[in-house]
């Protein structure tokens, strides 16, 4: 067990291993397998390529007829031969593709950033993005001009209410 103390002399007592925050963006996602990681990378380079698994095998070296494999393994066609488990991308094939295409080892199996899925124009990435930046003696106060944005300040104009 394990003995936070805040700034405030308040203490907060959690088992080893218990996150007592949660990370930006305000959820803690559910880990993934990492086959399924991989997929969601293999979909995004199919993406990148032209959306076809042609462009993508071509970049690999391999020839624009091969996309059986790759193909399998992205639509997680189901295995005859081993009583039905899906097709999956192990950790020869991943380390090849990273080196192939000049990617950081290991990229196939990080999960993707919100950025990545959403693009980095997507205006929560680029909130995200902006609150990674900040120095920590920051944070304090850019969650109070974020929370001044939530909350009503009175009537409307019209006299409405919110």
């Amino acid at each position: 067990m394990k003995t936070i103390i805040f700034p405030t002399g308040e203490t907060l007592s959690r088992p080893n291993g218990e996150f007592c925050f949660s990370p930006l963006g305000g959820q803690i996602y559910q880990m993934e397998p990492v086959e399924e990681t991989r997929r969601a990378r293999l979909r995004m380079l199919v993406t990148r390529h032209n959306n076809t698994m042609a462009d993508l095998c071509q970049e690999l070296g391999y020839a624009r007829t091969e996309t059986a494999t790759l193909t399998r393994i992205l639509n997680a066609n189901v295995r005859h031969d081993r009583d039905g488990k899906p097709y999956n991308m192990g950790s020869p094939m991943a380390r090849e593709i990273e080196k192939k295409l000049k990617l950081p080892n290991g990229w196939m199996d990080t999960p993707p950033s919100y950025a990545e899925l959403h693009g980095e124009q997507d205006q929560r990435a680029m909130m995200m993005d902006l609150m990674n930046s900040l120095p920590p003696e920051d944070l304090a106060t850019a969650l109070r001009m974020l929370s001044a944005l939530k909350e009503p300040t009175g009537p409307l104009k019209n006299g409405t209410e919110h």
